[in-house]
């Protein structure tokens, strides 16, 4: 999610400079400077969770959860569960 957020801005950043350069119309689709907002959501989706001691590297991305785990719910975290035999368990069965 990082990452993803990183690329936008910086695909942002560099439209900004672009499209100040041009003296065509501008597209239909442009940012203008200032008014991008990024707004954190700690949440991960049904089947994810947040491990930073699992993810060093990322230790605020949703990951799948892990066998032996699930997130049933929109969280943050994987829940265990030894009867959970998959990646991204949505359920404890």
């Amino acid at each position: 999610m990082l990452i993803f957020i990183f690329i936008k801005k910086k695909f942002f950043s560099q439209q900004v400079e672009v499209l100040g350069k041009r003296t065509a119309p501008l597209p239909e689709i442009y940012y203008i400077e200032g008014t991008l907002q990024m707004v954190w959501i700690n949440r991960c989706f049904p089947g994810y969770g947040i491990n930073s001691l699992l993810h060093p590297d990322c230790p605020n991305c949703c990951v799948v959860c892990s066998p032996g785990s699930f997130n049933p719910h929109e969280g943050t975290h994987c829940l265990q569960c030894n009867r959970s035999l998959t990646y991204g368990a949505k359920h404890c069965y």
